[in-house]
């Protein structure tokens, strides 16, 4: 597909969402084009964006990062942000110029099976454009599981049923990492979850990730909700692309 070389350049990536708007305020996403101006100047790839954010940024999307188009989602106001629901469509995502669409599947909530049936017709209709479909995987939050091995099946279940890319959700033991992405049959990309402590402890992860076989992240708040976001995307970088150790990366947050 070419529209899947556009996000997986060289095989690696680095995509930025700024998805979050609908699961709460986030300063930091008060002026989206801002935040997309880093994006760019710190050399992602790709911004991953639902239709709003999109409309006010396209100017500076156009041509110079791959448009990864959400079309799943659920409110912080419902009361159950992984009751996740269709927002858009494949048609509309070809119309926005998109590169791929996102879909959504929380394991272990009541719902489950449901999102996989949906995201299972989102494959079947975006295969027909020639639509690459990022599966992204989380565990529910509400579920008292394990959640290493909930997250190991999404994955593989995803790659199953048809996505280009698999992001996950990462377990907290890193030497868990390498079990989870083996077990996929798609490239994986690591999904960034809650703000970490500090830019070291970013970095850490991202290498852990990459060491582990992932191609790339898909990182939103442990990247916008830095002091330069450009400076930390072009960090990451150096791990994604360079091979670089953490030590070798900070370097870029001088």
């Amino acid at each position: 597909m070419i529209r899947l070389k556009k996000i997986l350049k060289e095989g690696k990536t680095i995509i930025v969402p700024i998805d979050h708007p609908i699961e709460g305020y986030f300063r930091e996403l008060e002026e989206p084009r801002r935040i997309v101006q880093e994006i760019i100047d710190g050399g992602a790839d790709g911004v991953l964006l639902r239709r709003g954010s999109l409309a006010k940024t396209y100017d500076l999307v156009a041509g110079r990062l791959a448009i990864v188009y959400r079309i799943s989602g659920a409110t912080f106001t419902s009361g159950d942000m992984g009751d996740q629901r269709l927002t858009s469509s494949v048609e509309e995502s070809v119309r926005y110029d998109a590169d791929a669409i996102a879909y959504t599947v929380y394991v272990a909530h009541p719902k489950e099976n449901d999102m996989y049936e949906v995201f299972s017709r989102l494959v079947e209709e975006a295969e027909y454009y020639g639509l690459p479909v990022i599966g992204e995987v989380l565990v529910w939050e509400n579920a008292k599981v394990d959640a290493f091995e909930y997250l190991r099946i999404g994955v593989r279940t995803l790659g199953e049923e048809g996505a280009a890319i698999v992001k996950s959700g990462f377990p907290s033991d890193f030497s868990l990492y390498r079990d989870l992405v083996r077990y996929s049959i798609v490239p994986v990309i690591a999904a960034g979850g809650p703000k970490m402590d500090s830019p070291r402890k970013v970095l850490e992860f991202v290498k852990a990730v990459m060491d582990a076989g992932a191609v790339g992240t898909c990182i939103g708040r442990n990247v916008w909700q830095q002091e330069s976001p450009s400076k930390m995307i072009r960090a990451m970088k150096r791990i994604v692309r360079g091979g670089a150790s953490v030590d070798e990366a900070m370097s870029e947050l001088l």
